[in-house]
């Protein structure tokens, strides 16, 4: 017998004969891995951009990038490089923390 969700469609099975839904547990190991794999590829695929932009334009994007990091406004800058990313790792791990 077919059921009416809350929108009207009909569903062929009830929920008592659907399998419980799985839930996984938060593994702060597996987390931390997966958010530090995630951003090392970043940062790698970054300075990979830079370097073929940089040859294909026939400009040091590398080096500007480097020098403007030696200032006192590019140290600022990647130091809220590093808060977003930890703005970012933080909110993956409440999304990752949260069954689905």
């Amino acid at each position: 017998m077919s059921q009416q969700n809350e929108r009207g469609a009909s569903r062929s099975e009830s929920t008592e004969d659907r399998p419980p839904e799985e839930t996984r547990g938060f593994a702060p190991g597996a987390w931390m891995a997966s958010t530090a794999a995630q951003t090392i590829v970043m940062l790698v695929g970054l300075v990979v951009v830079l370097f073929a932009v940089g040859q294909a334009v026939g400009a040091d994007l590398l080096g500007m990038v480097g020098d403007a990091l030696a200032t006192q406004t590019g140290q600022w800058f990647a130091v809220a490089g590093i808060a977003m990313i930890l703005v970012i790792a933080a909110l993956r791990a409440i999304s990752y923390g949260r069954p689905r």
